[in-house]
């Protein structure tokens, strides 16, 4: 018994230092190149396409240059950057990370500047989750949203948007496909 304990946790240690030794001698350039080769070809099937000028490598991630992603909504960066989190992967059984982004805009009907920003991002099978998501732009955005991977629908949101007075009436649009209310001149996305 005791043998057995001894050799198990042998393994789990072998197992922690093999992934720690990958993610400080991880090529980032190259898993950040794979990584939105594989969110292209994903997001394709959902009838979206992702753009992109180049990858770099940074010191524990990656940042990709002047993206853009064309859908129902366009949405563009000038730099996003992608910091994977392997321990907490590892106990969510799911990917982690970082992000965050420079200069985003997203056009829906009109243009709109939601600056720099960042989130942490959690993608299961189940659900995907942006937490502590900021922006700081014209159009800004505080708070968490949760969607159902399998429909790309919002499963449960508490956020706040402060959009410029002229986009209000957009946003009395976007009240139909989704559950925003408006509380003293800012809009609320919620759903429990």
């Amino acid at each position: 018994m005791k043998r057995s304990l001894i050799n198990i946790v042998k393994i789990l240690l072998f197992i922690v230092g093999f992934f720690f030794a990958l993610y400080f001698f991880m090529e980032w350039r190259e898993l950040g190149k794979f990584s939105m080769s594989l969110a292209s070809s994903q997001l394709e099937r959902r009838g979206m396409r992702l753009n992109y000028s180049d990858v770099s490598g940074e010191d524990d991630g990656f940042t990709v240059n002047n993206m853009t992603l064309n859908g129902l909504a366009n949405i563009s960066f000038s730099s996003i950057t992608i910091r994977p989190k392997f321990i907490n992967s590892i106990l969510s059984l799911g990917a982690v990370c970082d992000i965050s982004f420079k200069g985003g805009s997203v056009r829906l009907g009109q243009n709109m500047n939601f600056g720099d920003g960042s989130f942490l991002l959690t993608a299961g099978r189940n659900q995907i989750i942006l937490e502590n998501l900021r922006t700081n732009g014209d159009f800004s955005v505080n708070g968490y949203i949760t969607f159902d991977p399998a429909t790309m629908r919002l499963a449960n949101s508490e956020a706040r948007f402060d959009v410029p007075e002229e986009f209000s009436r957009n946003m009395d649009t976007l009240k139909n496909f989704i559950p925003l209310t408006q509380e003293g001149g800012r809009w609320f996305l919620r759903r429990k």
